[in-house]
């Protein structure tokens, strides 16, 4: 196992630790936490990263600002396709989470293509053919997404994939993406430095997520938003600020 990776998963075991105690604990609490016994502060200090706040105490920066930050909303965005190519593959999927404030709006529809997905699709997403017979058109569903995206700054994994597909279809019913656009690969690049992979499921491993079958739009959104919301205090450790700034 990679170094940089196992250095980031002990320090979001850390992380966690402190979550669940919901208050600062001592470096010899947190070495427990591992599995250490006899000194830790060896072990332990250089495994806290922007996240954490070392005085006399270890706490989390989380517990001091909010993230989004005061005045941002935040849309996370996910569609799933038929394929990799916009114009010849379809999307079969969107969702996304807006916040902004104390609030958290969701939002996920299937889509009713043209051609149904293929075998491979299917099993990658778990969305059959049949799932999609009685969905939407992606018109109706972007009708009702579109207004979501409003005054948000948007978040999407690998965007330039998403967007090749999205942007076409909003200007297609005469809508324009003006959004600011954060790619949490980028961030992620920037606040996990040294792994050897930045996809969502590589990301998950780290963070110790659950492992899934299928790659379904809202999962891969609340896969991302944990995600970013862990780079967002590795990032700003201190010094808050909105999400837009961090991804220029």
């Amino acid at each position: 196992m990679e170094d940089a990776f196992l250095r980031y998963r002990l320090a979001t075991r850390l992380a966690r630790t402190l979550r669940e105690a919901a208050r600062p604990l001592p470096l010899p609490a947190l070495g427990e936490a591992l599995g250490l016994r006899g000194p830790v502060e060896r072990v332990v200090r250089p495994l806290l990263d922007g996240r954490f706040v070392l005085e006399r105490e270890v706490g989390l920066w989380e517990w001091r600002y909010p993230f989004p930050h005061k005045g941002e909303a935040v849309v996370v965005l996910d569609l799933e396709t038929t394929g990799l190519a916009p114009g010849l593959n379809e999307i079969i999927e969107v969702a996304l989470v807006r916040l902004e404030g104390e609030k958290r709006i969701p939002f996920q529809s299937l889509v009713r293509p043209e051609r149904p997905p293929s075998p491979f699709i299917e099993r990658l997403t778990g969305i059959r053919a049949g799932m999609l017979e009685e969905a939407p058109l992606l018109e109706a569903v972007l009708e009702q997404a579109y207004p979501l995206l409003s005054g948000a700054t948007l978040v999407v994994h690998n965007a330039a994939f998403d967007l090749s597909f999205l942007r076409p279809a909003l200007e297609g019913m005469g809508y324009r993406l003006e959004n600011p656009v954060v790619d949490s690969v980028r961030l992620a690049r920037r606040a996990f430095r040294g792994l050897k992979r930045y996809g969502l499921d590589a990301l998950s491993e780290v963070l110790e997520f659950p492992k899934r079958e299928v790659h379904r739009a809202l999962d891969d959104v609340e896969r991302t938003l944990a995600v970013v919301y862990e780079v967002y205090y590795m990032l700003t450790s201190g010094s808050p600020r909105p999400l837009e700034d961090l991804g220029r």
